[in-house]
């Protein structure tokens, strides 16, 4: 009879034996690029979800959802499609920021960020804490060096709670 394993065991792990499963990178954007180029850069790396902003010294200072770049997009070429979602003065005051973001850092969220001994447990807590599908992996002097997606802590989970071995790494051609 097979052995059933342990659920807290992927919880435990740590997300250096994560990172890099799905080869999902990290895409990193400057606190004062503009908008635009933003767009552009997440376009080129669809993979990533969060975007990681640093400051002239390659810091982390914040982080930034792909979706709050497309509904800055959608909100310039028909703000009437984001309009219903004002529905106090909280979120509209919210919507007059956005609408008038010209940089990344007008549009950033705090920091938010995970380090190599983090465990995927932290990592579950802090995407559901902030609502975010991915986090940046930092290292002590908090510069990028990795991004930890949803998708791999769910394939870590059930791997270790089925015995079986996440799937391999895809590869190019």
């Amino acid at each position: 009879m097979r052995e059933r394993p342990d659920p807290q065991l992927a919880k435990r792990s740590s997300i250096r034996e994560v990172d890099h499963q799905l080869d999902i990178g990290p895409t990193v954007v400057h606190v004062d690029d503009e908008l635009f180029d933003v767009a552009r850069a997440a376009f080129e790396r669809p993979q990533t979800r969060v975007l990681a902003v640093v400051d002239s010294s390659e810091r982390l200072v914040g982080v930034l959802p792909v979706l709050r770049i497309v509904e800055e997009v959608v909100a310039r070429a028909a703000p009437e499609l984001l309009i219903a979602e004002v529905t106090d003065f909280e979120s509209a005051a919210r919507f007059g920021r956005e609408v008038a973001a010209l940089r990344c850092g007008d549009l950033m969220m705090p920091a938010v960020s995970l380090h190599p001994d983090s465990t995927v447990g932290d990592a579950f807590r802090a995407m559901k804490e902030y609502r975010l599908s991915g986090l940046p992996v930092v290292d002590e002097e908090r510069r990028v060096i990795g991004y930890i997606d949803l998708l791999e802590l769910a394939l870590r989970y059930l791997a270790d709670v089925t015995g079986a071995e996440p799937p391999a790494r895809p590869t190019d051609g």
